[in-house]
């Protein structure tokens, strides 16, 4: 039985989670669907296998599977960017999330994250007439310590690494959450848990009123969905180093080595209404043709007609 009524599009038994839980689920039924309507007669070529799972040892059952079809697998969750080369060899194609630079096989390729469902798409607001200067609210963990503490005016007097001490990570939050005053008409807050914060509308709404987003990196790679989230937005964004992949390489996104630089040169930004209005066209042009859910599509499908 296949999903989003195509016989040849099918959810992995071995995923982590039903797919209707998958943050990205609404982006990839999208993606499918773009995918059909682009290649037509050529679509029916290819078994299209969604898989989900943070375990890169967990191997999807398809990859034993004996098709006439050309097998692709979409490869999601693993955060841990490893390169799925082991699997190369059972598929004609993977496409994965998280990976952190170009792959040593010639079939596997990059794939975007997308957007959590829930935060919907709302009408572009030109950059001047949002309220927020710049935005950030999300999780504290053990790897955002460092942008954490460039807020701080105590930073010297908190460790280095909260590596092995995660209990540490709440009390901190606790601590000092809110750093919004750090910037005149900003949000900066940090949640003692994921998704603890606005609810997926309310994010919505202050991403598409805000000029700059902070996107630090996660528990274990510096890709987030708040990249893409912002990107769709119009946001000028600020970033940790990003992979030097198809996905990234000349994008807009202003990436630094570290958050004092960061916040330095967002200062320098707010100050400066036509580099971010540049900025902001560079990203929704940026959206648009290389990482919404048709430029996706376009992608696989181009990848796909390289390997045919």
């Amino acid at each position: 039985m296949g999903m989003f009524g195509y016989d040849n599009v099918h959810y992995e038994t071995r995923s982590r989670y039903p797919f209707e839980e998958l943050n990205e689920s609404k982006f990839i039924e999208e993606v499918i669907r773009h995918l059909f309507e682009d290649f037509r007669d050529g679509f029916g070529e290819y078994d299209f296998y969604i898989f989900s799972n943070h375990d890169i040892n967990t191997i999807p059952e398809s990859s034993t599977f004996e098709t006439s079809r050309k097998k692709v697998l979409l490869y999601f969750s693993e955060e841990g960017g490893q390169d799925p080369v082991h699997l190369s060899e059972k598929y004609h194609a993977i496409f994965k999330s998280y990976i952190p630079k170009v792959s040593s096989s010639a079939n596997v390729f990059p794939l975007a994250l997308g957007y959590v469902k829930g935060v919907d798409e709302l009408p572009i607001k030109p950059i001047q007439e949002r309220k927020y200067n710049v935005f950030f609210r999300g999780n504290l963990n053990v790897s955002r310590l460092p942008f954490y503490k460039s807020f701080s005016m105590l930073s010297r007097l908190l460790p280095d690494t909260l590596r092995g001490k995660k209990f540490m990570i709440k009390y901190f939050a606790k601590w000092k959450s809110d750093y919004s005053h750090y910037f005149p008409n900003s949000i900066i807050y940090f949640n003692t848990s994921f998704k603890s914060g606005f609810t997926s509308s309310e994010y919505a709404e202050v991403l598409a009123d805000s000029k700059i987003v902070l996107c630090p990196a996660g528990f274990s790679s510096s890709e987030c969905f708040r990249h893409y989230e912002a990107m769709r937005a119009g946001c000028v964004i600020v970033s940790e180093k990003l992979p030097a992949n198809e996905l990234y390489i000349d994008s807009p996104i202003i990436q630094i080595t570290n958050w004092r630089e960061g916040l330095e040169i967002t200062r320098k930004l707010i100050q400066d209404p036509v580099e971010m209005e540049n900025i902001q066209e560079r990203a929704l042009s940026w959206w648009k043709e290389r990482w919404s859910e048709k430029a996706t599509a376009n992608f696989i499908k181009s990848k796909l007609m390289q390997l045919a």
